[in-house]
């Protein structure tokens, strides 16, 4: 059978979404560290700096940019253009330089970043959110390899063209101020059998309420009947962030087994940590029993 001529370019694109991080204070994707996972801006300074760094033996370019993204009550991040009621956007009070980097294997390279006052009048106290995007940027295709692969097309061979672009996002936050936030574990519900799932499946909502977003670690803890209290799950640098005022989390107790949650209780704990200046701590008792979960 003869082969139809065709060109193709297969364009990958993987996105990494650092929120807050997980366990780490920097992100690493393709060999690219970012450091740190995040930024706050509280009054104490103006300016900070971004590091990246070159973990692999290949010289890679960068496109940095500020973008805005609101959290779901999913915990999913989307892009958006304009600020709903109580939300503020950093992007047009901040600035950053440079734009473009190009890093050498084995080497870093510094983002400086510097925060202004609104103008005008702000509320007295209130938190502006914005994402650092660091995009790579596909090499150039060197001359000599076009003209092969013009000629392997006339030869009619397909060609296929992988161009992978790797995206790390890292959330900035800027307060005046002295916003507050409060946050509560709330409506529990525990499924212990589902064909489509291999572990039970708990599910919480994080109310967050107040001027500024929580960030913290989201842990859950089995307490048997006799008083014995193992840890079953973990989260690390888990945000809700401004303005959602529900997060719904999804937590699958993997290797867990179901009988053991008919007895006993579920403890709940979201403790808020100090990087972020973060005091606030919401805990939930869930009785479990052969019926099922009372929804608190």
């Amino acid at each position: 059978m003869r082969m139809t001529k065709v060109s193709v370019a297969l364009i990958v694109f993987a996105f990494v979404s650092i929120l807050g991080g997980i366990g780490s204070q920097s992100c690493q994707a393709q060999g690219v560290s970012v450091t740190p996972l995040r930024v706050l801006f509280d009054g104490r300074s103006r300016s900070t700096t971004v590091f990246l760094s070159n973990r692999t033996s290949t010289i890679n370019t960068y496109r940095i940019a500020l973008v805005n993204r609101r959290m779901l009550q999913s915990g999913n991040i989307i892009e958006v253009d304009d600020a709903e009621p109580g939300e503020y956007f950093a992007d047009e009070i901040i600035s950053f330089s440079p734009r473009r980097v190009t890093i050498a294997p084995q080497s870093a390279q510094t983002i400086r970043l510097l925060v202004r006052r609104p103008r005008g009048d702000i509320p007295e106290n209130v938190e502006y959110r914005t994402h650092m995007s660091i995009r790579s940027i596909p090499p150039t295709p060197r001359l000599e390899d076009i003209e092969t692969n013009t000629r392997l097309v006339e030869e009619e061979k397909l060609v296929v063209q992988p161009v992978v672009t790797v995206e790390t996002v890292i959330p900035i936050l800027v307060r005046f101020g002295d916003p507050q936030a409060g946050i509560a574990i709330t409506h529990s519900r525990l499924s212990l059998e589902d064909p489509s799932r291999d572990h039970p499946l708990l599910i919480v909502d994080l109310e967050r309420s107040g001027e500024r977003s929580v960030y913290g670690d989201l842990e859950v803890f089995l307490v048997s009947p006799d008083g014995i209290e193992e840890r079953v799950y973990i989260s690390r640098g888990l945000a809700v962030y401004s303005p959602v005022a529900v997060r719904t989390m999804k937590i699958q107790l993997k290797g867990v087994d179901p009988l053991r949650l008919t007895s006993g209780f579920l403890r709940i704990l979201y403790t808020e940590t100090p990087d972020m200046h973060g005091d606030q701590v919401a805990e939930l008792t869930v009785p479990l029993s052969l019926e099922g979960v009372a929804t608190p």
